[in-house]
């Protein structure tokens, strides 16, 4: 249990670590054409997993409460309320994210999503229940460390255009505009 704890500390520390650099990547694209491409990208990326994942859950929704339920942290009716919303929730804030309607809540949500996930995977990995993760509906992958990793990849993808965002409204108000006059001395 210990070594399994060592792993996820690790994993969650290289995820902090690309958090903390993604302020000084999205400070140092270029602007332009590249710029607006990569934060396209990275709100699609995350978009079409939810949507993917949505899909799978909608297909069969009792075989995802019952893989929500065998994760033993919920009792059966909550279980089965967490099933149905989350697909509704996922395909709201992926339509939101890849859109850039509302893209900022939808970002928040489905990274907020994504922690609830790892925290689920991670209880199963520490507790040893052997389940399928129900991440893409019935007959989704065994629970383990990679899907820790790759719901770290997502939520790092899901948060870079509101960090780069935020970078380039910083850079811009530090910058002069070019039309703006300087500012009139006061009047005694």
């Amino acid at each position: 249990m210990l070594a399994k704890l060592l792993i996820f500390l690790a994993i969650t520390a290289a995820a902090v670590v690309g958090a903390l650099g993604l302020g000084r990547v999205a400070r140092r694209m270029p602007p332009g054409r590249w710029r607006t491409l990569l934060i396209l990208a990275a709100r699609l990326v995350p978009a079409i997993v939810f949507l993917a994942a949505a899909y799978g859950k909608l297909r069969d929704p009792y075989a995802f409460a019952v893989s929500v339920y065998a994760y033993r942290v919920l009792p059966a009716a909550p279980a089965t309320l967490f099933a149905v919303l989350t697909p509704a929730i996922e395909v709201i804030a992926a339509i939101a994210l890849a859109t850039g309607w509302f893209g900022r809540g939808g970002a928040i949500v489905i990274g907020g999503l994504l922690l609830v996930f790892i925290a689920g995977l991670m209880q199963a990995i520490l507790r040893g229940i052997d389940i399928d993760c129900g991440c893409f509906g019935k007959g989704s992958s065994p629970v383990s460390f990679w899907l820790i990793g790759r719901n770290y990849g997502l939520l790092l993808l899901a948060l870079f255009p509101l960090v780069a965002e935020r970078a380039r409204r910083g850079l811009s108000a530090a910058l002069p505009r070019p039309d703006s006059r300087p500012p009139s001395p006061p009047r005694p």
